[in-house]
């Protein structure tokens, strides 16, 4: 079993790496915003003008959600999901002109837009309406030390689905945008709370599923392959003025 599984996680380490060639992946590309001073209604009212006129129907749908805790709290993150290879062949000049003219007059650009691959084998839980909060964690891995990084993160998800079968949890490796060792992981939830409906810690869990003590030999296995500064976690609520109607 323990072979099978180590086989598993080896398969999804290399796809971080090479299953962008794939047409058959989906891909999310995301841009991030920051209203000017003073014109945050503004800045809200005319991107969701523009999500209503552009980004509302199936293939170019943009979700919006906001950072409320750390560094970047205030900033807009706009998310175009269920995307595929031949999406980014589309003419999307029209769209993009309006956006200049009409939005960014209130507001800025903060960096560039990344574009992203759903890693299917890490995902938790059924689609569904945007959730209202997100928990963003992003790692930054050591270059070629994915594998210890990618078992935790595939472990855990099994345990994620024993513990709360009704979780939401979406992973993503960046494809092009910036460093190509950056793992993003979403949890997505209604509301805070205690989740889970085992008598069992998650520790407790995770060891009687991968074995004794495996919980603390994997974590520390996957804190290891990070770059000393390489996690961040900050959470993001939903902007309902600028979500499609």
């Amino acid at each position: 079993m323990k072979t099978k599984i180590f086989m598993l996680v080896a398969l999804f380490a290399t796809s971080l790496s090479f299953s962008q060639r794939n047409p058959n992946n989906d891909y999310l590309t995301s841009f991030t915003y920051k209203a000017k001073d003073g014109m945050t209604s503004k800045f809200e009212k005319a991107a969701g003008k523009k999500t209503s006129m552009f980004n509302s129907e199936e293939g170019n749908i943009i979700w919006t959600y906001k950072v409320v805790t750390g560094e970047n709290n205030g900033v807009y993150e706009r998310y175009l999901i269920g995307q595929t290879s031949d999406s980014y062949n589309q003419d999307r000049s029209k769209e993009l002109q309006y956006w200049e003219d009409n939005v960014l007059p209130y507001g800025d650009a903060v960096g560039g837009q990344q574009r992203w691959m759903v890693e299917k084998w890490a995902s938790v839980g059924d689609d569904g309406p945007p959730k209202k909060y997100l928990q963003k964690t992003t790692l930054v891995t050591k270059a070629g030390q994915d594998e210890h990084v990618s078992r935790w993160i595939y472990r855990t998800g099994q345990v994620i689905e024993k513990r709360a079968p009704n979780y939401l949890r979406r992973v993503f490796t960046l494809v092009s945008g910036g460093n190509p060792n950056i793992i993003v992981i979403y949890n997505a939830f209604d509301e805070y709370g205690v989740w889970g409906n085992s008598d069992n810690t998650f520790e407790e869990d995770y060891n009687e599923m991968f074995g004794w003590k495996q919980h603390g030999v994997d974590r520390d296995l996957m804190y290891s392959s990070l770059l000393e500064w390489g996690q961040y976690t900050e959470t993001l609520e939903r902007v309902d003025a600028m979500m499609p109607n």
